[in-house]
């Protein structure tokens, strides 16, 4: 675990914390390692009716966001005013970390790996109690995830082999982190219909990278990133989300990483506000011998106040 000092006592929300510690630790899937006979138990099947009934979700598919492709339909009117754009992110992020100690959710997750052809050689689904926990409100800031398997499940292993850290990479935008970033608004567009400007960051040249580390159980390699934020023209809320790493880690053989996220408004009913927390993601991991996908789906969202009784809500659906 990394402590770093901030760079400012308090940020804009007016809590004051002593301390900001951010844990980020990325556990790459190493399931090649594991016997697939851990997670092939077989389930039973539904009846034909039943098979019928359900929709077959969409399979998984190689299509990693790439960063630095340029972005259909940005408009430099009206211009962004990246200085404004920022501080309302970073209030956001404060926002979410003040007011929100933990939130409990139901996981659905979907692992495949493929060969270097892209031929399937491990298809898993799972479902998880997940548990982020960002620690005491009087304490240092630490971002925790916990995963459980449901009763009844035959891959427990998996927890332990899926990738972690999606609820920090919004905290990029948090007060104390933005200037391990360089920013740049590159214009406004729509997400889901929505007003939106793109923010592009970049890990700062020569700075000790304190977001996202990555590695096996014996060794942690922090690794730089990049990507690109959509966020709200009227309110700084992050909408959607994309990274790739800006270089590999050859000496665990990773060639890239990318990860695209989606956000929703979960209603916070004691403070009459919504926090934009992660909806659905879906990380790709290259090794060049082998490539996992893995796509997080979360429902059933359990918010916990610092201050207030837990309020229970579902995300509000996005269009």
């Amino acid at each position: 675990m990394r402590t770093c000092k901030p760079r400012s006592p308090t940020h804009s929300s007016g809590t004051t914390r002593n301390r900001f510690t951010l844990q980020f630790t990325a556990v790459l899937a190493l399931a090649v390692t594991v016997p697939l006979a851990i997670f092939a138990s077989a389930k039973p099947q539904p009846s034909a009716p039943a098979q019928e009934k359900q929709k077959k979700p969409a399979e998984l598919h190689w299509d990693p966001p790439q960063v630095d492709d340029p972005v259909p339909f940005l408009s430099t009117t009206p211009p962004c005013n990246l200085h404004e754009v920022l501080q309302q992110a970073g209030r956001r992020a404060a926002q979410t970390v003040d007011l929100l100690q933990n939130f409990n959710a139901h996981e659905h997750l979907r692992f495949e790996q493929t060969d270097r052809l892209g031929m399937s050689e491990m298809f898993i689904t799972e479902n998880f109690d997940y548990l982020v926990d960002f620690g005491e409100p009087s304490g240092p800031l630490k971002v925790q995830e916990t995963r459980t398997p449901l009763a009844g499940s035959d891959n427990a292993h998996l927890s332990t082999t899926v990738d972690k850290g999606l609820p920090v990479l919004a905290l990029i935008f948090y007060p104390v982190m933005q200037g391990d970033y360089e920013m740049r608004c590159e214009g406004l567009t729509r997400w889901n219909n929505q007003p939106a400007w793109v923010v592009y960051f970049r890990q700062v040249d020569g700075m000790r990278p304190r977001t996202l580390s990555m590695g096996t159980e014996a060794n942690v390699f922090p690794v730089s990133l990049k990507g690109r934020a959509w966020i709200t023209a009227d309110s700084g809320q992050i909408m959607h989300l994309e990274t790739n790493l800006v270089k590999g880690v050859p000496i665990i053989e990773l060639l890239a990483n990318a990860v695209s996220i989606d956000y929703a408004p979960v209603a916070f009913a004691s403070k009459n506000i919504e926090l934009w927390l992660p909806k659905s993601a879906v990380a790709y991991t290259d090794y060049g011998k082998r490539r996992t996908i893995i796509e997080h789906t979360f429902s059933d969202i359990q918010l916990f106040s610092v201050q207030t009784q837990q309020v229970i809500e579902k995300p509000k659906e996005t269009k």
